[in-house]
């Protein structure tokens, strides 16, 4: 069986009741980082292991420029949260998802701590930590830790919204 995932971040608010249907994994062939989202906090409460895409999510492509008011959060800060999601169709193994962060404005990027996560075959999402500013984004996503040889994949995306003070 070949190993085959993609990443992709996704962005739409959600109900509780859609967040707990599976999405069967619909893609195959080679690994890729998908694209780019945001959810709402029901879906990331579930943790790694029980967290599902809610249909009809919004992904964004890698490269992507976000403007407007998409994907900004409210006040509480419990919309607008960024995933990557990973269709995976290979064994079960281990994997990794590294944010680094370039604020707007800023020449200096800094990298967040790794998230790690069981790929189970099927579809897996990860949050990305309390992401709201506007900035550059870069996605490393590593795979294959358990004895099989190890893939590196990247993702971009740039949020340059226009999204109202919380409050």
């Amino acid at each position: 069986m070949s190993v085959a995932a993609s990443v992709v971040l996704v962005g739409v608010s959600a109900v509780a009741a859609a967040a707990s249907q599976p999405i069967p994994n619909r893609r195959s062939g080679p690994t890729k980082i998908a694209g780019f989202a945001f959810v709402d906090s029901s879906v990331t409460a579930r943790g790694q292991s029980g967290a599902r895409l809610p249909r009809g999510t919004k992904i964004y492509p890698s490269g992507g420029r976000i403007t407007g008011r998409t994907g900004c959060p409210n006040r509480y800060q419990t919309k607008g949260l960024l995933i990557v999601v990973i269709d995976y169709s290979g064994p079960k193994t281990a994997g990794s998802v590294t944010v680094t962060r370039r604020p707007a404005g800023s020449r200096q990027s800094f990298a967040d701590a790794p998230y790690y996560l069981d790929l189970n075959p099927g579809r897996e999402i990860q949050y990305q930590g309390p992401i709201f500013a506007n900035g550059s984004y870069s996605i490393a996503f590593q795979y294959g830790f358990a004895g099989r040889r190890r893939t590196t994949l990247a993702a971009k995306i740039v949020l340059a919204r226009n999204c109202p003070s919380p409050g």
